[in-house]
């Protein structure tokens, strides 16, 4: 029986499943093959559909979406019991989210499920590491807490300290909060303005998109943190994407009227004067020589790993804005692309906003990516001294090796 129930679990999980033409997302998925009508005893000749409507199913003849998802759910959860049983590294069921399932049933081959098993497994084990080390250290608190306790029993002086009596109040990481937003809030009533360009998500895959919005948590962090923060509007933004469904992930109060983040899906030109706007883009020849208060500038959230296309100066002439580029070449050599990160060039922006040097801004460019201009003076120096004491060692050879005739 338990043979049985293993070969019909696989030739379940191995029937094929099609797309209808047109169809968008994961409910259009329709099962092909007699195999999946042999096992949910479903006539050959009829089709059956369930579309939920105001929170009942009705029955048409259209297509079989939600039963067909939930049927092949089921069989996905008995592929990952057998899995299981044959020692595999599959997550365990009750901890698969909604969304995992949603992309788990998009999948067509056993491959690429087993993949993602091994992803799911492999974030599974992270949490439940993660899970034991704090349980570990509340015991470890736990346990010392007891002991300083019994301790401070006998004695009938004040301990200052950890757990003890002290002059200081704590301050929590809401206050914290509260205080680094009231900044932002007075950066949106008097302070400089500042474009995040987010409408190039369709030159971007899937992972540099996930990477683009990790560094619009960075920027939004770093610009929360300074002393004079900008002004920061994300324009173009488009909330069907990856960036933004990640970017909602880590901010989950985006939404929300009173969180201190301009986000909006209209475009910079509908917002500002358009004699005002500057596109800081790399690929331009225009070099940015001051930072001016009344300009406002525009960053492009682009991870261009990929493709080095020049999208964003094709952009900036195509709306015909003025167009700069950062100095780097008058204080770096670069040894690889001169492309920064977002939260570099803000880094960068802040800085200039401040004192208005580059020498202090570019601090904030990698190390790893440049070579400055005097260690390429000393390195070519050194070159020269070492050219001076060259020999050629085939002169030398043709010397040893010669005999004078007999």
């Amino acid at each position: 029986m338990l043979r049985t129930f293993f070969i019909t679990t696989r030739i379940l999980a191995k029937s094929t499943f099609s797309v209808a033409p047109g169809s968008i997302g994961v409910s259009t998925l329709r099962p092909t093959g007699s195999l999946w009508k042999q096992y949910t005893n479903l006539p050959q000749s009829r089709e059956l559909s369930v579309d939920k409507i105001e929170g009942k199913e009705r029955i048409n003849g259209n297509t079989t979406a939600t039963i067909d998802l939930e049927k092949r759910r089921k069989v996905l959860e008995l592929e990952i019991e057998v899995m299981r049983q044959e020692g595999r590294k599959v997550p365990s069921v009750s901890t698969i989210k909604p969304d995992q399932w949603e992309h788990l049933l998009s999948l067509s081959s056993r491959n690429q499920r087993r993949h993602y098993y091994l992803y799911l497994w492999n974030t599974e084990m992270v949490r439940l590491g993660e899970k034991i080390k704090k349980e570990r250290k509340q015991e470890e608190i736990a346990k010392r807490r007891e002991e300083l306790l019994k301790a401070n029993a006998e004695n009938d002086h004040i301990v200052y300290g950890l757990f003890h009596n002290s002059i200081f109040l704590r301050i929590y990481d809401s206050t914290m909060d509260h205080f680094h937003n009231n900044r932002l809030v007075q950066a949106m009533q008097f302070g400089i303005n500042l474009v995040i360009d987010c409408s190039y998500d369709d030159y971007m895959n899937d992972k540099e998109m996930r990477n683009t919005a990790k560094q619009l948590m960075l920027c939004f962090a770093l610009n929360r943190s300074h002393v004079e923060p900008f002004n920061i509007h994300h324009c173009n933004a488009n909330f069907g994407k990856t960036t933004m469904k990640q970017l909602e992930k880590h901010l989950v109060q985006l939404h929300q009227t009173e969180f201190p983040l301009n986000i909006t899906e209209r475009s910079y030109m509908d917002l500002f004067p358009k004699e005002r706007l500057v596109y800081l883009t790399p690929h331009c020849k225009n070099d940015l020589t001051e930072f001016n208060p009344d300009d406002i500038y525009i960053i492009g959230a682009m991870v261009d790993k990929s493709s080095q296309e020049p999208v964003s100066l094709g952009k900036a002439k195509k709306l015909g804005l003025r167009m700069a580029r950062l100095p780097l070449d008058n204080y770096f050599q670069f040894k690889s692309g001169k492309s920064l990160t977002i939260d570099q060039m803000l880094a960068i922006m802040l800085e200039l906003k401040t004192s208005n040097d580059f020498g202090k801004a570019f601090q904030f460019v990698p190390r790893r990516k440049v070579t400055t201009l005097d260690e390429a003076a000393a390195k070519e120096q050194e070159m020269r001294e070492a050219a001076k004491f060259k020999f050629s060692f085939k002169r030398t050879g043709d010397k040893r090796n010669s005999k004078k005739p007999r």
